[in-house]
């Protein structure tokens, strides 16, 4: 049998941060490994970061270092650009102009493709050049190639996924150690897994963002970010984390999509998961993806979600697969309608802080029917403060507009001493 023909494929990286770094250990450690599987050499042609101090780093691993983006862009020996650095701009304006010069493009950056996809992959249509991204979701869990591969010939019908390890980590120890949420969150910063100033993570952004590369690569749409409902965790409690164990569920911060007849669900929010589904055993700061597809079924895609040396292995990946295979994914833009939250139909957990008077849970009741909202359960908790007690309802399947339409008149009550809080239940 005749060998294949070596492929030799030269790569600049753009930014030298954890991730950057990560790149180029692991690509120094595994280089070898991936020329006994392929016939390819790959070569780090140049690195460039605008940290000068960066240089350092370059010249551990004996590399061309600058820190002018275009001694890269305009380098016609280098096939691949590697974008590192992150956030909208300038990577949006470097990346387009590596395609209109020929080259194609390996990133990790989420928020980037979440608010610019559209374009960037129809300008890499149109320059015939590949986009690799398996780094911006998920980390080191090959999820966009699985989709985009192996499950080609399926039919995504949901897609449920725990997307960010911070909220994650923080809704675990709370209910592990008993904290609430700004002493889980203020642990999980001292750990360095939650930023100075947490609220991409906390209030779902990231999450968004990640969901909307999903929507792309499992229904070619692209949403626009005010289509997406979004509800982050800094409102759930203490109360909520151990009441919802009580009732066999755990909260968790979902991505959620799921196509319709004739319109797609997106949303981003605290989701009560059943206790025996896979998802509500995710820990710590791990991700995953639980799909349902057909007809490959069910699947769980689980693993490390973050970090510089798990992220490594993605953009390593995406790298080879363009340069060997010459494959990225590139999916024609269809447009569905994203439906609107208001009119989604699913079942809900209900806690009221009510005053401890008799005809209260009547009055709740009365108004919960008057909008079609029938209860499943009905739990009035022991714990007695101020002349205040929790009670917490489970209801059937509702509408969340008329749900949102009770509460507004629950909370009007004079029975009703603080907010009520609902979370959307999925019964997986």
């Amino acid at each position: 049998m005749k060998s294949q023909k070596m492929i030799s494929k030269k790569i600049g990286i753009i930014g030298l941060g954890n991730v950057g770094a990560a790149v180029l250990e692991s690509f120094k450690k595994y280089s070898p490994l991936i020329s006994q599987k392929v016939p390819l050499k790959l070569e780090i042609a140049k690195v460039c970061d605008t940290n000068k101090a960066r240089v350092k780093l370059a010249r551990k691993f004996s590399l061309p270092f600058t820190s002018n983006v275009n001694d890269l862009i305009n380098d016609s020996e280098i096939d691949i650009i590697v974008e590192l650095i992150g956030g909208i701009e300038p990577a949006r304006t470097i990346i387009v102009k590596s395609l209109k010069q020929g080259k194609s493009i390996v990133t990790a950056n989420k928020a980037l493709l979440a608010t610019k996809g559209k374009e960037i992959f129809s300008l890499a249509e149109e320059e015939n050049k590949r986009i690799g991204f398996e780094a911006s979701v998920c980390g080191a869990i090959p999820l966009i190639k699985s989709i985009s591969e192996g499950l080609i010939g399926c039919e995504i019908r949901k897609v449920h996924g725990i997307l960010n390890g911070t909220t994650n980590y923080i809704l675990c120890k709370m209910e592990e150690e008993n904290l609430d949420f700004n002493l889980a969150l203020h642990q999980a910063q001292e750990k360095g897994l939650a930023e100075a100033r947490p609220v991409l993570d906390v209030e779902g952004t990231d999450t968004l963002h990640k969901l909307c590369i999903l929507s792309y690569l499992c229904y070619g749409t692209w949403p626009a970010f005010n289509e997406v409902y979004v509800e982050g965790i800094s409102k759930i409690s203490l109360l909520d984390v151990t009441y919802a164990r009580q009732l066999n569920y755990r909260i968790k911060l979902l991505a959620i999509a799921k196509k319709e007849k004739s319109s797609l669900q997106l949303r981003v929010h605290p989701t009560l998961v059943p206790l025996s589904h896979p998802l509500a055993q995710v820990s710590a700061v791990y991700n995953a993806a639980y799909l349902d597809t057909q007809p490959a079924g069910e699947l769980l895609f689980y693993g490390e979600g973050a970090g510089g040396i798990a992220t490594s292995s993605s953009v390593i990946a995406d790298i080879v697969n363009i340069a060997f295979l010459n494959t990225a994914f590139i999916r024609k833009n269809t447009n569905i309608p994203i439906k609107n939250i208001r009119d989604i139909e699913t079942r809900y957990y209900i806690r009221f802080i009510a005053a401890d008077f008799p005809g209260v849970l009547a009055k709740i009741s009365k108004i919960l029917a008057s909008l079609n909202i029938s209860i499943a359960s009905v739990n009035q908790k022991e714990r007695k403060e101020k002349g205040v007690v929790p009670v917490v309802m489970l209801t059937h399947q509702a509408k969340e507009d008329n749900v949102r339409k009770a509460i507004a008149s629950i909370d009007r009550l004079k029975v009703v001493k603080s907010p009520t809080q609902i979370i959307r239940i999925e019964d997986l």
